[in-house]
């Protein structure tokens, strides 16, 4: 009895398998919802606080160039938060939200939320070597290290970054837990 089940069942998986076409096949199901919502992050976050920061700027037809901009905006985010009215904030949180609530095991959405921290921490130091060391032909500098990490408003904004992700994720778990429950009354 125990080889004819799974007999049916290699048949099953055979059939399934005719019907995909070509020679790689790559489910996108939950990879690709992680992927596309640590892209829309990367790009949506330090985008919001770049170009709400230059409006003011662009409006009254100035043009600051990079060099000359502060770059502890890029590692000390909080402090631009009431001038691109909390937006980038609000994106990491629902995106941590989106990504807890979506999953059936919601500690798997938590892991995923709270990995966006360290991807903007570093995107913080990619952003910060394309635009102030690489221009002055340097390869090297402590500089993003000395704001991030030796200065108390570096993990101030790492403290406030995991809180909201922790916030959108485990509201995102309740309010799965919450609609489930409403479906089984």
């Amino acid at each position: 009895m125990r080889k004819r089940i799974s007999r049916i069942k290699e048949n099953h998986l055979l059939e399934k398998d005719t019907e995909i076409k070509g020679h790689f096949h790559m489910d996108w199901g939950r990879q690709g919802a992680v992927i596309f919502a640590y892209i829309v992050v990367l790009l949506g976050y330090f985008g919001i606080v770049a170009n709400i920061i230059l409006v003011e700027d662009w409006i009254l037809e100035l043009w600051i160039p990079y060099p000359e901009m502060d770059p502890t905006v890029l590692f000390w985010t909080y402090k631009v938060y009431p001038q691109t009215y909390y937006l980038p904030i609000l994106l990491l949180f629902l995106v941590s939200f989106l990504l807890t609530y979506k999953e059936d095991i919601p500690h798997y959405g938590i892991k995923a939320s709270l990995w966006l921290v360290p991807l903007l921490i570093a995107e913080g130091f990619l952003l910060y070597y394309i635009m102030f060391v690489w221009p002055q032909n340097s390869y090297f500098s402590f500089d993003p290290f000395v704001l991030q990490f030796a200065h108390w408003e570096g993990y101030l904004n790492i403290l406030i970054l995991y809180g909201c992700t922790f916030t959108g994720a485990l509201s995102g778990m309740k309010l799965k837990q919450f609609v489930k429950k409403r479906r089984n009354l």
